[in-house]
């Protein structure tokens, strides 16, 4: 194959050329075919002046130029509005000039050299073409170096004309796939890895510490020393309420004893945990397992430092429409869980589909339908919602034509009739890795069609099997089943814990609208209205119900926020409040100084459509949540906490007494447990333990002022609401301490389950017991 070098086009001496291979009728698609060349010189220097735009010529062995490359940025371009555009997309234009003596296969090769070195670049994933919807020889060609056709567009041109275009979108996995080239990583390289590994590695240091595991050798003024076996671990630190260790990355040195002296070496969070694997209370079995899911962490983490296109302030500006905004903030987040240090394991995922499905592309997909016989397949709702309401909201007319159709084909001849079917959404991931292999014989046998894929356009959320319609943001969200392993868990989804969940989020929903004071609190639920599970009577027969094989096939329906939305107000995942960009600063911190408030009032208006639902509960019901930051939706207003949004409440909501009563059919999510450890647990120690120190550390309020506005906003609820004092004072907000249940030490336990799901107070680690922030701001407020 020829070898091509490229250089950028120069004016004016390029004119001329451009202007013969341009202003010609074989290049009458680019749409100058009569141009002079003060007009190709006017059109390339406004291109060649426009941000992130590339005009490139191909040059060959003897340096002559033999073709044009334009590269560009699709968000910045006509593109914009005709396709979700993912970060990592680069836009390309190729033209090969007509030639009086064509060389065979030239076209070709300069196509796969242009493709190779728009791929070159670091962080580009995908290529973008947007040819004639007419020019038949382009699609071949396109075709031929991986490119898939998508869907026709229209374009507006630079003229006021409207192009009619065939969008086509080419991987890197498909263009290898299709020349047999092999490209480099787009955004591995040594670099991003020694920033990788000092982030995990000084979050594991942090979060080790703090779960008692490691305990660092304090050398003064704030610096700290790890040893074991001819290695040592120097870091910076600052260490906050609630044993929190906040490591500064670039302080970490790693020193190896070398001949009687300490010697530099790598900081290499994988060789810290093989060395430390005791320690940390990892058995050899579990170890090599507990180094893949750090391995795959490391690489996100090296993704998102090429793709971090907006820093915090960016982000708190809430760019393009409250639903396009809400998915930006939502695919930015830089950090998974803010306490696991392996927190990105998706064991099961491959390259490829690291890119299609990971939330941190924010990647646009189909998602798949299939049909199962009813046999097998049980659809439950709220009330007030069926299964063909359901499926008239969330499908087009025709798309679910096309469905049907589908299903009459698959069942001609068998003696099977649709309307014995119901339809379920998928994971295309699973599908195509875990359903179509471990259920083929259900598949054989006609209880499970595949049908094909969904016209809605759908966008993965920080919960990877969690899906956000980005064609019509008013539709539902969709929660499917994932079997890859992550954060000790199988992703998978219960069949058996479907047919309850619209009850319990109906039986939620009616309990959140009578309560006198829930009613009247910035406070919401997402519920989940519908949901469809399907059953292999095999696999039921040999497992126990918390087989992962228990969980392949099942989805449920949730309402989507944007339907709360009123002017003016945006959407953003609570989690993101502890997302820190590149520069160290804060989403939570550029949110305060959006909204102009003071920090105070700001964090008390936080405080109250958060934290005060969640203690009312307790107080009333002795009702549990689950409120970590994916778990909670902020509606917000100017950067302000307006509402707060619950949701993922089937499965983690948890009655933990007798005075409530409950229907009979949800009689599972009454449990056992100290009601108390949920809001200690889960709330301060899981969420408000990072955020304190991060507005701390950036100057917004000292750490001790936020524990304050936190008992203020906790001791006012209880004065307006006297009914409840008692069994407020019940709960012990304000106990000196609080046992310390530790997440790290569960995973490191058993990455395989880490809590069986249904006892799981019985299954918590703990580690001794936390000092209580509130219990010290009292006294100081007294």
């Amino acid at each position: 194959m020829s070898t091509f070098t490229f250089r950028s086009v120069e004016l004016p001496q390029d004119t001329a050329l451009l202007h013969s291979w341009i202003a010609t009728e074989h290049a009458a698609f680019w749409g100058m075919p009569t141009a002079t060349e003060t007009e190709i010189a006017a059109e390339y220097s406004s291109l060649l002046a426009t941000e992130d735009y590339e005009v490139l010529l191909g040059l060959d062995g003897s340096g002559a130029a033999r073709f044009l490359l334009e590269l560009y940025n699709p968000a910045t371009s006509p593109l914009a509005g005709a396709y979700n555009y993912v970060r990592g997309d680069r836009g390309l234009h190729f033209l090969a000039p007509a030639s009086d003596h064509p060389q065979p296969g030239f076209t070709l090769e300069a196509m796969t050299a242009a493709v190779n070195h728009a791929f070159a670049r670091p962080g580009i994933e995908r290529i973008i073409v947007e040819p004639d919807l007419r020019n038949k020889a382009i699609h071949a060609l396109n075709a031929r170096v991986g490119f898939t056709p998508i869907r026709p567009i229209e374009l507006a041109e630079h003229d006021g004309s409207i192009k009619q275009a065939l969008l086509s979108i080419c991987t890197r996995n498909d263009f290898e796939t299709a020349t047999g080239q092999r490209l480099e990583s787009s955004f591995l390289s040594p670099e991003r890895w020694d920033i990788a590994n000092r982030h995990v590695l000084a979050k594991a240091l942090g979060e080790f510490s703090h779960e008692r595991l490691l305990e660092p050798a304090d050398l003064g003024e704030g610096n700290y020393l790890v040893q074991k076996d001819g290695h040592r671990y120097l870091f910076a630190a600052r260490q906050f309420q609630l044993n929190h260790w906040l490591v500064e990355p670039g302080s970490l040195e790693h020193q190896e004893l070398i001949d009687g002296r300490w010697q530099p070496a790598e900081v290499d969070a994988i060789d810290f945990v093989t060395r430390f694997y005791r320690e940390l209370t990892l058995s050899e079995t579990q170890l090599p397992t507990y180094l893949e899911e750090l391995s795959s962490t490391l690489s996100s983490h090296c993704y998102k430092q090429v793709h971090a296109t907006h820093d915090s302030a960016a982000l708190a500006q809430f760019p393009g429409t409250a639903a396009q905004s809400f998915q930006l903030v939502e695919s930015s987040m830089t950090e998974g869980h803010p306490c696991f240090v392996a927190n990105n394991g998706r064991m099961g995922v491959g390259r490829s589909d690291y890119l299609r499905y990971a939330p941190e592309t924010g990647a646009a997909l189909n998602l798949g339908w299939t049909a199962a016989h009813k046999s097998r397949a049980q659809f439950d709702s709220i009330d007030t919602l069926d299964y063909d309401s359901l499926l008239g909201s969330q499908l087009h007319a025709g798309e679910r034509e096309q469905l049907e159709q589908a299903l009459d084909r698959a069942l001609f001849g068998t003696g099977y009739r649709a309307e014995d079917y119901l339809f379920i959404p998928v994971h295309p991931w699973q599908w195509e890795n875990r359903l179509s292999i471990t259920f083929a014989n259900d598949i054989a046998r006609k209880q499970l069609i595949w049908l094909g894929t969904s016209g809605d356009e759908y966008q993965a959320q920080q919960s990877i099997r969690t899906f956000f319609n980005l064609s019509d943001p008013t539709r539902h969200y969709v929660k499917t089943a994932m079997s890859i392993l992550n954060m000790g868990f199988m992703r998978g989804l219960s069949a058996e814990y479907m047919k309850v969940t619209p009850a319990i989020n109906q039986w939620l929903g009616e309990l959140f609208e009578s309560d006198p004071v829930l009613s009247t609190q910035p406070v919401a639920l997402l519920r989940e209205i519908a949901a469809v599970g399907y059953r292999n009577p095999q696999f039921e027969a040999a497992t126990g119900k918390s087989a992962a094989q228990r969980k392949m096939l099942a989805a449920l329906w949730r309402e989507s926020p944007i339907n709360l939305l009123e002017e003016g107000q945006t959407l953003a995942t609570m989690a993101s409040l502890l997302h820190v960009d590149s520069q160290g600063k804060s989403f939570a911190a550029a949110l305060i100084r959006r909204s102009g408030l003071d920090p105070a009032h700001w964090l008390a208006q936080y405080f109250d459509a958060y934290l005060v639902p969640l203690v009312h509960c307790l107080a009333a019901y002795d009702l549990v949540f689950m409120p970590h930051g994916e778990n909670v939706i902020m509606i917000l207003e100017n950067g302000a906490v307006k509402k707060v949004l619950l949701k993922d409440l089937g499965e983690e909501i948890a009655v933990l007494s007798d005075r409530v009563q409950l229907p009979e059919e949800i009689r599972r999510v009454r449990t056992g447990g100290d009601p108390v450890l949920s809001v200690f647990t889960d709330v301060f120690d899981s969420f408000f333990r990072f955020l304190a120190p991060l507005l701390d550390v950036e100057g917004i309020l000292p750490e001790q002022d936020f524990w304050k506005i936190v008992v203020e906003r906790l001791l006012d609820y209880r004065a307006e609401h006297p009914e409840f004092a008692q069994r407020f004072d019940e709960l012990g907000l304000f106990e000196k301490s609080f046992p310390l249940s530790c997440l790290n030490r569960l995973q490191l336990r058993n990455n395989q389950q880490m809590l069986d799901l249904t006892d799981q107070s019985g299954g918590l680690l703990y580690a001794g017991d936390l000092e209580n922030p509130l219990a010290f701001a009292v006294l100081a407020a007294n």
